[in-house]
């Protein structure tokens, strides 16, 4: 059964054609100026060739003929000789003298040229020779009795061998512009043959777009939801047209029949998206729930440490001391007490810091010296932190690396903002005994995910608190036995700043 040609293949056939017949029309202009031309510039070349040899036999033969033997410059004689020689050397051998490429007259002429041009030279030289020991008298009777026949021969066979080329350069022109006659013909049979393919394909081409622009249309009108567009008419020609605009049809009715469908899965969607919101509203509530417990386990470790403090010292000294530190005792306990919300700001942190050192300072003495070290960009009374976030870590440092230590030591605190990157530093550090490497590597572990303990509870406290804030605050600890530990921790940097209004009088910022 016949089964016509696809667009496919009519699209294929008809480019494969069309670049055939480019190929060819480029085969044919390289031949044009490759071959064709080519023969034109050899005959070109070939009688430049001969013009210049013929222009250097005439030069010598006038300097000889004007020389006075009697009296001429020997030097001048002999420097026309040498410009005369230098050219029809240089040009003899770009005479084309194959057989092959020029007719026999014109080879046999050729080599009597060389043949006598060979004469010529050594009965120049001979004069040459005898001009140059003051022969004036020989060499005289040498051009006019040989040189000067020898060159007329030279000069009558370079004529005849120009006008050979000249003769057969003119059948050469004719075939040669015969056969590019031939090849513009066949130029022009092969652009024709371009011109009707390029017809061919643009016509394929645009039969295939304008069902291609109606199926465009009805995707916008697919896309704006409107399913009840009439459907795209089936087109006439190749096939795979008609079975694309058939399917397109089919896939915008099966988009309409599944439309109910994914209305009915979004109702069920934003159902379970609800639930799943009131799920994580409960997981926070959960999360708030823990890091109020974690912040609570603070306070009992806190004030017994503290209680111990002040028990030791008022059984060794009486009065004043032990008022200060139940004065310093009643502000911890009453900034434990009120310190329930979750941020506050950092100048409160610093102070419950400062009475912290001064009850542990009155127990050590100068054994425990503490240093603050805060950037001056920072306002401590508008950035805020979250509450009992300073002192844990301080008082880490006074209890597991300066205290054990016989000498005491130092505790600095660094605290620094990073705005590019909109967090606060707070560095710990002290030059106590420091960490084993094992046990550090165990504290480290634990602070990756910090659970209830009951050995640096303030440390993992902290820790914990820190997750549950912000997913950009960490934790991070470095220690060297001997040297002392340093901790540091980043946490978000929230800075309030007040507004001041303009119609604020002076007397209201007395």
């Amino acid at each position: 059964m016949h089964r016509s040609m696809t667009l496919k293949q009519r699209i294929t056939l008809g480019l494969a054609a069309f670049l055939l017949a480019l190929a060819v029309q480029i085969f044919l202009s390289f031949y044009q100026s490759g071959t064709v031309m080519q023969r034109l510039d050899d005959q070109m070349g070939q009688f430049n060739a001969i013009s210049r040899f013929q222009g250097g036999v005439e030069r010598g033969l006038t300097v000889l003929g004007d020389y006075r033997w009697e009296y001429g410059d020997a030097d001048t004689l002999l420097s026309g000789l040498d410009s005369a020689f230098s050219t029809t050397d240089a040009w003899l051998w770009r005479i084309d003298g194959s057989l092959e490429t020029v007719s026999e007259e014109e080879y046999l002429l050729y080599s009597a040229v060389c043949t006598t041009y060979k004469s010529y030279t050594a009965l120049v030289e001979q004069l040459e020779a005898a001009v140059r020991t003051g022969d004036d008298a020989g060499a005289a009777r040498l051009y006019y009795d040989q040189v000067l026949p020898c060159g007329s021969y030279l000069r009558q066979y370079t004529q005849q061998l120009l006008n050979t080329a000249i003769s057969d350069a003119q059948g050469t022109y004719t075939e040669v512009s015969a056969l590019s006659g031939r090849v513009k013909w066949a130029q022009t049979v092969v652009a024709t043959v371009c011109l009707v393919l390029g017809c061919f394909m643009a016509w394929s081409v645009i039969r295939l777009l304008d069902p291609v622009q109606q199926m465009i249309g009805a995707s916008r009108d697919i896309v704006a939801g409107k399913y009840d567009a009439p459907d795209v008419p089936i087109p006439g020609g190749g096939r795979e047209i008609v079975q694309l605009t058939d399917a397109f049809n089919k896939m915008k009715h099966s988009m309409a029949q599944q439309m109910n469908t994914l209305q009915e899965r979004n109702e069920m969607e934003r159902e379970l998206h609800r639930q799943k919101t009131e799920a994580l509203e409960l997981q926070n509530r959960m999360e708030r729930s823990r890091m109020q417990q974690l912040r609570s386990q603070i306070d009992p470790h806190f004030l017994f440490n503290t209680l111990n403090v002040i028990q030791q010292t008022a059984s060794t000294e009486k009065g004043y001391r032990t008022q200060a530190l139940i004065m310093a005792l009643s502000h911890l306990l009453r900034y434990s007490l009120m310190s329930n919300d979750e941020q506050v700001p950092l100048a409160r942190e610093v102070r419950i810091v400062d009475e912290y050192y001064s009850i542990y300072h009155v127990r050590f003495g100068d054994r425990v010296r503490m240093r603050w070290c805060i950037s001056d960009s920072l306002d401590l009374t508008e950035t805020m932190v979250p509450s009992f976030i300073l002192q844990p870590l301080v008082e880490n440092s006074f209890k597991h690396g300066i205290a054990p230590k016989e000498e005491g030591g130092t505790v600095r605190i660094r605290i620094a903002p990073l705005r590019a990157k909109g967090l606060l530093r707070i560095s710990v550090c002290d030059n106590g005994l420091g960490i084993e490497p094992e046990k550090l590597a165990q504290l480290q572990e634990g602070l990756a995910s910090p659970r209830d303990r009951w050995e640096h509870i303030g440390v993992y406290n902290v820790a914990a608190r820190l997750q549950l804030l912000d997913k950009r605050c960490h934790f991070v600890i470095r220690s060297r036995p001997g040297f002392g530990t340093a901790v540091s921790i980043y946490l978000p940097l929230v800075e309030i700043v007040e507004e001041e209004f303009e119609d604020d009088t002076p007397a209201d910022r007395r």
